[in-house]
Order: structure tokens, then sequence, then C-alpha cells
């Protein structure tokens, strides 16, 4: 039965507005070009692909039926009709309690991963809506959603959707009459791909431009010392001090940096900007009268970076993550902002935002690093909120630029505070 069933089964992976993955799932063709997934997989998406067990990969045109309630979708896939594939039949007779289950799918990326168990029971659980879920043993992991729940036989019983934590085997699917009585209707794009930014339409991937105006690259011809002063200049600059200021405390600062780091030789190592930003830090600490904003602003700025500093404690304590950076300011005019951070190789990182709602409507996020000469981004959040979270593997070690931008301010107002703090896993 899983030999026969398997082929029938498929990755499900959701594409942002920069066409970079953000997100994965399982599902399951029900017909020659229909899989049903979660609706949860899918959402918000710019672009499907789906994956066949023999990894071929095929775009998804567009959904043919969704509900978010009781979170599940159905998608037309976009595959040859010469190229055959399996298809699963649907058994709307709800199970016994007790009964032999198996399920198909993608846990944590493992593509074909087949589990087994029992049937729990079937039950309504109001914190996921008015219909029933069947409840089952079969272990699941993220990027199980959308899996077929199957009985001996390869009938669909159900499409697998959570598992409640803090207990065992504590796993729920949606029934399979519930994807029958999906009604096809007029196809649903996916998420678009453009946006208005400043009262005009754009591409989403054209309204992030990284400055490289400070992104610490000193001329090739300076010697060693040299490239490392202008490193620490330019990591003032980010700080909002006066190059004047710097150039007067400049043997304090070289001082900081032997006070720092043991046995660094400014003639000779190469002192990096991440390096930089923290001598500037302890020799001069945050020029916040640099930032020249207004006292109802630096108000708000002192309560949202509280605000998150708790924020990034609470997690800290509970060792959910640590704390690797931050910044809050305020963003006007154009609505885009930029600071440069150090992300290490294959590091796994959270970004969370929250912008003062006062102000702000609509705020996105973008991280870039460079790759060769390309400035290409590893993750971006551009839903229509305020407040917006990404996560990444840096695939680099070095600096990355983040880089947010203002979709809509609130009402008639022209500026916004917003706060950031990084973290890693």
């Amino acid at each position: 039965m899983v030999k026969r069933v398997k082929p029938a089964v498929v990755t499900v992976t959701s594409k942002n507005a920069f066409g970079l993955k953000d997100g994965e799932g399982s599902g399951f063709f029900i017909t020659q070009n229909q899989v049903v997934t979660n609706y949860h997989v899918i959402e918000g998406a710019s672009g499907i692909s789906i994956m066949l067990n023999d990894s071929s990969e095929f775009p998804a045109k567009h959904i043919l039926a969704q509900d978010s309630a009781l979170d599940i979708a159905i998608l037309e896939i976009d595959i040859p009709a010469k190229r055959h594939v399996t298809v699963l039949p649907l058994k709307t007779v709800l199970p016994e309690q007790g009964e032999k289950i198996y399920v198909v799918g993608s846990p944590l990326g493992f593509e074909q991963s087949v589990s087994d168990g029992i049937v729990s029971s079937v039950r309504v659980i109001k914190e996921y809506g008015t219909g029933k879920l069947i409840q089952f043993t079969a272990a699941i992991s993220h990027g199980n959603s959308g899996s077929p729940l199957l009985d001996v036989n390869g009938n669909v019983l159900g499409v697998a959707r959570l598992t409640l934590h803090g207990g065992q085997n504590l796993n729920f699917a949606v029934p399979s009459d519930v994807v029958k009585s999906l009604k096809i209707g007029t196809p649903i794009p996916f998420a678009a791909t453009t946006k208005m930014y400043d009262g005009v339409m754009m591409k989403i991937s054209d309204a992030f431009k990284v400055d490289t105006s400070l992104l610490g690259e000193p001329p090739a011809q300076f010697s060693q010392y040299d490239k490392n002063i202008w490193r620490i200049k330019t990591a003032a600059i980010r700080k909002n001090w006066d190059t004047n200021i710097v150039n007067g405390m400049m043997n304090r600062i070289i001082r900081a940096v032997k006070r720092i780091y043991d046995n660094f030789d400014i003639n000779k190592d190469t002192l990096r900007m991440g390096q930089a930003s923290a001598v500037i830090h302890e020799s001069l600490g945050e020029n916040s009268d640099g930032e020249n904003f207004s006292p109802e602003n630096k108000q708000k700025l002192a309560y949202i970076r509280a605000e998150m500093a708790l924020y990034a404690a609470r997690l800290a304590i509970r060792g959910k993550a640590t704390p690797v950076g931050g910044v809050a300011s305020v963003l006007n005019g154009s609505g885009q902002g930029q600071v440069w951070h150090d992300f290490k190789k294959d590091g796994e990182y959270y970004l969370v935002t929250m912008a003062d709602t006062s102000t702000i409507t609509d705020l996105d996020i973008a991280v870039f690093y460079k790759d060769g000469n390309e400035w290409k981004a590893v993750a971006c959040n551009t839903d229509n909120e305020p407040h917006s979270y990404v996560y990444f593997t840096a695939p680099e070690s070095g600096e990355y630029a983040i880089i947010w931008r203002v979709a809509k301010f609130t009402g008639t107002a022209k500026e916004g505070i917003f706060s950031s703090v990084f973290l890693r896993e």
C-alpha cells in the first residue's frame, strides 16, 4: 500500500515576493492536476512549487478552492497531461476509534517519510473551528502539514493539520469530507509581487535598495593600519558621530581596540566592521544627540527600545534565543531605513520588528547578503501589517544589509518609529 500511494504525495514549497523559499509542507494529488494541502502552507505565498517523488518540480497555476477556517486548499498544478500522476481516493466516512492509520509526507524536509499509528478519537476543538477533527498518534513534524492520513487500503481519511505540544502524540487532521465539500470556483491568484510604496506601485523586489556607501570596504591601496582606521571611522558614522569628533578621539579609540581585542596589532591585523562597531560603542557610546529627533520621537524611541529589550530578555531567559543586535529609529521621507550587521555562516537568525502603530500601518523588511558582486535577498516579510518577523539561515559569514520599508503611514503621518531585535537560535 505504501509503495502504491507514495507517488501521489508531494512536497509543497511556498515562495515570497523575492522568489525565495518561504515555507514548506506536504500535499497529495486528487486528480491529474489538483493537489490538496493546508491553507496555512500556502497562505500569503507569491508562488507555489510542488516536488514529486522523483524530485521533478512543477509550479502551481493558482488556487482552485480554499477555506482558511478549515485550513484546506486545492491547487491547480501546471503539469503536462502526458505526465501520469498517481491520485488518491477520498474516503468521506469518519474512521473508527483505534483504527490503524498511516501518514506520508515531508517532515522537516525529509520527503516521502512514512509514520503509522491509530485513530485516537474524532472530536471538535473549538479553538480550531466548529468542524470535527481526527485525532491520531502517527508521528508528524513541521513539514507534514497537508500530508494524507491514510487507512490500510490507501484511502485518504483526512489531511494532517496540527500538533498540540505539551502532550504525547496529540496530532489532528481535517476529515476528507471537508475536502470533498470545497467548491471549485473562480481561480484565486497567489499574493501579488507588486505593492504600493510612497504612493507608487512597484515590484516589491525593486522597493528595497542596498545603500553601499557605508559598506566598510576601504580602498585597496591603503595600508593595513589605514584600512582599520577607515573602518573605525565608517563605524562611527553609522552611529551618528561627527568625523571631527572621531578624529579628535582617535587615540582613545585605538586604546579601546587594544583593550577589547587581546594581542590585536592594528598595523597588521584586520579589524572587521563588526569589531569596529564594538570599538566605537566601547569608546564613544551611542550618539543620541546626533539622531536629531524631536522630543516626542525621543520619548517614543525610549519606550519602544525598552519593549524590545524586555522581549529579547524574556527569550534569552527561557533559553529560546540569544540576542545579537538590534536597532530603533525613525523612518521618514521615502520610508526606507538600513543597518549593517554581522551574521555567521549557517547561523539561524530571527529578526523581530515592531512599529509604532500610531504612525505606521504597514512596515516591510528584507535582508540581503553579498554574493560575488550581487546583493541577494536571503529573507523578507512584506505582509500588510505594522509588525514583521523573518527567519533565515545565513549562507555566508559577513555583513548583511537589513532594510526596512514603510508601505503605508497612518493617516497624514510622514514619519514613524520602529524597533527591531536580532536573535540567534
